[in-house]
């Protein structure tokens, strides 16, 4: 599925700041340390914490081990540095990549709580080095696994995807992609569960779904009854219960799968789609008799050329998604969290309880959508809807 990826480890266990990256004012970042430790994570005194960070992250990271410590946690701090990964990646064979420590295993399953500031920095480096890249994520399904077992409750720190070499990259202003989501971190959580909850029980009913827009789009679908999923910053006791033990800092959105063979219509994106440090446009799905067709403009062989070599259920419905932040803002990649954004995906979808199951997945996202759900409009013109 074309969503973030988890990086490799080869880590350097630190206790003290160093840092050669530009420096911000770490009150820059206090709002967002104090989101994720006290009401996305819920920090009690002794617990302990693993804090896992790049290079370019590491000042962020610095203000989240201090308050921790603030609340009286046992912060660990995790450094995979940028360049020692890159010459690992492309210089070792990959048989010497992705391999996990004994010792990392052992606190893992040792920690309460896990913070995760995402990379690496170069997003263009690991397009080039692919196939290598991949081979250094490959433990990932089983840290997923061990997290799940050791009941940890863990945050994603957008952040991380903010650097100025993927800004460089997809052609962002750094500065203001970085701006936002630090706004978009520091909002009230709470607020986005209560929309998120509300929302996703409206999603988690049998319904018809009809979303249009003055592009063009002219799009339906069917809820089958099953559970929509909300992503809103905070990992409760239930969410651990669920195995959905892992939020997104920024939050939030609700995501849910129609029935995969229930779609009609064509759905033309106003957003770009962007993958790997390339912007994907014009991008557009036409569904006819339950199957799906698409289009692009720019970048179209960078997503073509894996659909050919896809299989499984490539070419079905896969999740309608609505965005809930009201301080994302449109223009960077998490398009998808803005409040009334809307993101029609295909391919696979078993992570979201779906029945597609598919190495492929490929979404767009659009920003003046109107969604009804059944009789109620839930997104009017790209806004949500009271």
């Amino acid at each position: 599925m074309l969503r973030p990826f988890a990086p490799p480890r080869a880590y350097l266990f630190i206790r003290g700041p160093a840092s050669t990256a530009p420096a911000m004012a770490v009150s820059d970042y206090e709002a967002l340390a104090k989101n994720v430790v006290r009401r996305s994570l819920h920090i009690q005194p002794k617990e302990n914490v693993i804090v896992e960070c790049w290079n370019h992250g590491l000042d962020a990271a610095k203000e989240i081990v201090y308050q921790l410590r603030a609340v009286g946690a046992r912060p660990m701090l995790l450094l995979e540095d940028e360049e020692t990964h890159w010459r690992s990646v492309e210089d070792l064979p990959p048989t010497k990549l992705g391999q996990v420590s004994a010792s990392e295993w052992a606190a893992l399953a040792k920690a309460d709580a896990y913070v995760f500031f995402p990379g690496p920095a170069d997003i263009a480096r690991y397009r080039k080095n692919m196939e290598k890249s991949q081979a250094a994520t490959s433990y990932n399904s089983d840290w997923y696994r061990r997290a799940e077992r050791a009941g940890l409750r863990g945050a994603r720190v957008l952040l991380g995807y903010v650097s100025r070499e993927r800004a460089r990259s997809y052609g962002f202003e750094f500065d203001a992609w970085r701006d936002m989501i630090l706004r978009a971190s520091s909002v009230d959580f709470n607020a986005i569960a209560r929309k998120g909850k509300k929302l996703a029980a409206l999603l988690s009913k049998d319904a018809e779904v009809e979303v249009s827009a003055p592009n063009g789009t002219r799009f339906v679908c069917e809820l089958k009854g099953r559970a929509a999923q909300s992503d809103d910053g905070i990992v409760d006791a239930q969410d651990v219960k669920d195995g959905e033990f892992m939020t997104n800092v920024p939050p939030g959105y609700v995501i849910v799968c129609p029935g995969e063979t229930s779609a009609e219509g064509i759905v033309r994106f106003d957003r770009p789609v962007p993958y790997l440090g390339l912007q994907v446009t014009d991008v557009a799905f036409q569904f006819k008799d339950g199957k799906a067709t698409w289009s692009a403009g720019t970048n179209e062989e960078s997503i073509r050329s894996q659909y050919d070599r896809a299989t499984g259920a490539k070419d079905r419905l896969g999740w309608l998604q609505i965005g809930l932040n009201p301080a994302a803002s449109y223009g960077f990649l998490q398009d998808d969290l803005v409040a009334g954004a809307i993101e029609i995906g295909i391919g696979d979808n078993s992570e979201y309880g779906g029945k597609n199951h598919s190495n492929f997945g490929f979404q767009g996202r659009l920003s003046n959508a109107t969604v009804r759900v059944g009789k109620k409009v839930v997104v009017n013109k790209g806004r949500l809807a009271a």
